[in-house]
């Protein structure tokens, strides 16, 4: 028992803290008091427990800009713990981008490959396996694939609900949603992958390029004009936004899709996903590759999640 003071008192405090790779939910402090009914009370929380949620964007090894999936560098360990790879019916590696420790966007084609259009997203769900982290990591499975109201006609998005959560580490981190609108001409994003390299046979180590928004109506036009050029066109809406190639010639490939078009905030120094890969057929044979708006869909994901 404290010594008692003179003019002055003792109070009971208790203090919560989270593991690494998590924090306090909000303005959080953790500090609950004992009060006269001898019960924990936070000034925030009243007498609810405190919770813990996923710390997300701050990658212990962020990519470098003087780094350099076809002809991209090797992404070092924790560079990109949001990437998960997504394996469909028939084992085909596609991408898929974690949210939060249960929560993954990938887009609805990617869900669809080797299934018919009329097959029920609930009959989907078994058939598809997610890895996340190392490659020693077992196969997570899906509960539940979540469509966008808008696929197929304007938005190639799809949420994914494992049956489990994760646990979180340097290899395994979400990527925060965004809190502003980072797509505009000119603005570098980094996008990682399984896809295809320059042999066209998928890599079995991640890898990453560094690729600017172009502007929205010069791909318009660009597909417009090659309608028939390509075996499948891009779905182009208002909830969409173009990506070019590097001036190396660098860009995505078969696989990639799914993947996020990440962006560092240099205000918070936080990573956050701008835009999910959804046309990935260029392989440098296309000048620009599409990707849906996460802010423009952001309502949508964050009432499905909730």
């Amino acid at each position: 028992k404290p010594a008692e003071i003179e003019h002055g008192y003792v109070e009971h405090l208790i203090k919560y803290r989270c593991n690494p790779y998590y924090q306090l939910r909000g303005s959080a402090e953790g500090i609950y008091k004992c009060d006269e009914d001898h019960a924990w009370v936070s000034s925030e929380a009243g007498k609810d427990a405190p919770v813990c949620e996923p710390v997300c964007g701050k990658p212990k090894n962020p990519p470098s800009q003087m780094q350099r999936i076809i002809g991209g560098l090797l992404a070092r360990k924790g560079s990109f713990p949001w990437q998960g790879r997504l394996v469909t019916r028939h084992n085909l590696t596609v991408g898929a981008t974690l949210i939060g420790d249960q929560w993954l966007l990938t887009t609805g084609k990617n869900v669809y490959l080797n299934h018919s259009e009329n097959a029920k997203p609930e009959e989907i769900a078994p058939t598809l396996q997610l890895f996340l982290g190392s490659q020693k990591q077992p196969a997570l499975d899906i509960e539940r694939v979540v469509l966008h109201p808008g696929y197929p006609e304007t938005v190639d998005l799809a949420l994914l609900k494992l049956k489990q959560k994760v646990l979180l580490g340097e290899e395994v981190m979400p990527i925060c949603l965004p809190q502003k609108d980072y797509v505009r001409p000119g603005r570098v994003g980094y996008v990682s992958g399984w896809g295809r390299g320059a042999t066209f046979a998928f890599p079995n180590m991640l890898k990453y390029v560094m690729l600017p928004v172009a502007e929205g109506e010069k791909c318009r036009q660009y597909y417009e004009a090659r309608n028939k050029s390509y075996w499948v066109q891009p779905i182009l809406s208002n909830d969409t936004f173009c990506v070019g190639m590097s001036e190396l010639r660098e860009d995505t490939c078969y696989g990639d899709a799914g993947g996020a078009f990440a962006v560092q905030d240099p205000d918070d120094d936080t990573w956050y996903v701008a835009g999910i890969l959804s046309y990935d057929k260029t392989c440098t044979s296309s000048k620009y590759g599409v990707y849906v708006d996460v802010q423009r869909v952001l309502d949508w994901v964050k009432e499905t999640v909730a």
